[in-house]
């Protein structure tokens, strides 16, 4: 049995997750279908950028997905001059703006869906005031589909809270805390498109100068044209790892993946891109117990990770359907 600084099963969360519940929320793959003829007139620098890059490459396709885009942008160091470094400041802050956009759920979710997910909520929360947790998300998104059904069902919102294993305050210091007797334990590895930049603190993303921002909040208008703080799908991510955040988040995912007994990860295919997060997860792969993926019988995919983890680990299944089936009374 865990002790109390640890959980006794962790669900690890890819992007087929909150596709699952949220058909509008894009993946990778969707992202690549929008560049460049579907990034909006915001962004004008970096649909430009993508535009002369289509040209400069005669238009194969591979050098216009979004990890080579984003890669291509946020790699590169060396600038002519001043004029040449601020605009590619610029087009950096497009690129960030261009995929925080893209991964903003904008309609509720549909009334089945919604009670699948809480269900879901309900089932993995934990009691506030006990030093030990049961069930911990441990999520490579950074969409709010979580914070956002916990907002909209009223009985959620009036029992449960967000832990996000770190301090972090909401950007209205004078905002009244509500002690709630649940929380819903989450660690977001790749960051949160509610989470900012304290205004005025400086380049690190240290704890201290982190915020949680909502729609909602008094210091709402100060931040909505800001880009909130997440790590890009890009190979060039030395820049983000800076400071305490991600290095504390990290930290902490890897001590309760090794302490937990049982171990799920839904909605997330290990692809070849992600080479760290692949050993990192692989190394507890004796304690996964499923591994959920949505893809047909026969797909490349699905048999590299029956090699991986055997059949009976793997299954291919909407995710929300293997919630239904296994953690929830509906």
């Amino acid at each position: 049995m865990p002790s109390s600084d640890q959980y006794r099963r962790v669900f690890v969360l890819g992007s087929g997750f909150s596709k699952s519940f949220c058909r509008s929320m894009p993946t990778l793959k969707d992202l690549n279908g929008r560049i460049p003829s579907d990034i909006g007139q915001e962004c004008p620098a970096f649909r430009d950028y993508c535009f002369w890059l289509q040209e400069l490459c005669h238009h194969q396709p591979e050098y216009m997905e979004i990890e080579s885009v984003a890669t291509s942008i946020l790699s590169a160091q060396i600038f002519p001059g001043e004029q040449e470094r601020l605009k590619h400041a610029l087009l950096r802050f497009e690129l960030l703006r261009f995929i925080a956009n893209s991964m903003h759920r904008l309609v509720p979710l549909e009334v089945g869906d919604s009670l699948i997910l809480s269900a879901f909520l309900e089932s993995i929360k934990n009691e506030s005031n006990k030093a030990s947790r049961d069930s911990l998300l441990l999520s490579f998104n950074y969409d709010t589909l979580i914070e956002d059904q916990i907002h909209q069902d009223p009985q959620l919102y009036e029992t449960v809270s967000m832990d996000y294993g770190v301090t972090i305050e909401s950007a209205d210091r004078s905002k009244q805390k509500i002690q709630r007797p649940y929380s819903i334990d989450l660690l977001k590895l790749h960051g949160s498109l509610n989470w900012y930049t304290v205004k005025g603190a400086g380049a690190e993303l240290d704890l201290k100068n982190i915020c949680c921002v909502e729609p909602g909040d008094r210091s709402f208008p100060l931040y909505e044209h800001e880009n909130p703080l997440f790590i890009p799908m890009a190979h060039a991510k030395e820049s983000f790892l800076r400071g305490s955040l991600f290095n504390v988040l990290w930290a902490k995912a890897d001590y309760y993946l090794s302490h937990a007994e049982d171990l799920y990860v839904i909605g997330y295919g290990f692809p070849k891109t992600d080479g760290n997060n692949i050993p990192f997860l692989l190394k507890h792969r004796d304690r996964i117990r499923k591994v959920i993926v949505f893809e047909n019988e026969g797909h490349a995919n699905l048999t590299r990770l029956q090699n991986l983890f055997g059949n009976e680990v793997v299954s291919s299944c909407d995710a929300k359907s293997f919630l239904k089936e296994s953690f929830t009374n509906l």
